[in-house]
């Protein structure tokens, strides 16, 4: 029965006794630990970044008068940010002991699974980011007199809202919740792209290699 390529880099994809087989599974070996090494430290400075702008959203909020609407991004981050870690965590525990194909494909797996995931949850996310943070600048202090002036000089609003302006809003934030996984998606390939497409490309090698 023909051999599965996870069983022949398991083995090793040569024969041993070739001088050149050890020297390629190790390069291999090592090429897989430092792509899934460099992302970790990215997504790992990513967590970071989320937590630091949800403490500076916060306090700006408090600043400009509405903690409410900063009170919501707070917890919308701070729940991307628990998720991230927690994913982060699941990362950590990938066995690099395993052969280097079976390594990258199991984290190839974990990326599909967590665009596939955090899809679902930005459903729920971008709006309430959006919506807060409209809410939160409109009724921020430094706004209260374009605000009062607009009161008086039009009749278009509802709860002290620009009605247009709210519908404008409400249809982008629908927006970005519909196409969620899109845009997740896009923002991946925005800040881990190359590390992706190197993942790609060893996993691709590997394939080369045995055929």
């Amino acid at each position: 029965m023909e051999k599965s390529i996870e069983q022949i880099w398991e083995q090793g994809f040569l024969h041993e006794e070739h001088n050149l087989a050890p020297r390629i599974n190790k390069l291999y070996d090592q090429k897989s630990i430092h792509i899934i090494d460099k992302f970790q430290r990215m997504f790992r400075l990513n967590i970071l970044l989320i937590v630091a702008a949800a403490c500076i959203l916060l306090l700006v909020s408090i600043f400009l008068g509405t903690p409410i609407a900063g009170t919501v991004l707070f917890i919308a981050l701070g729940i991307v940010a628990n998720t991230a870690y927690r994913d982060l965590t699941t990362l950590n525990e990938l066995n690099k002991g395993n052969s280097s194909y079976v390594y990258l494909t199991t984290f190839q797996a974990w990326v599909e699974s967590s665009i596939e995931k955090y899809g679902k949850l930005y459903k729920v996310i971008y709006p309430t980011i959006i919506l807060s943070v409209y809410f939160g600048i409109w009724f921020s202090s430094p706004l209260e007199p374009i605000r009062e002036l607009a009161y008086e000089n039009s009749k278009d609003f509802i709860f002290g809202l620009h009605s247009y302006t709210t519908i404008i809003v409400i249809l982008g934030a629908l927006f970005m919740s519909v196409f969620s996984k899109q845009i997740h998606r896009k923002d991946v390939e925005l800040l881990y792209g190359k590390i992706l497409l190197k993942l790609n490309e060893t996993i691709n090698d590997m394939k080369e290699l045995v055929n």
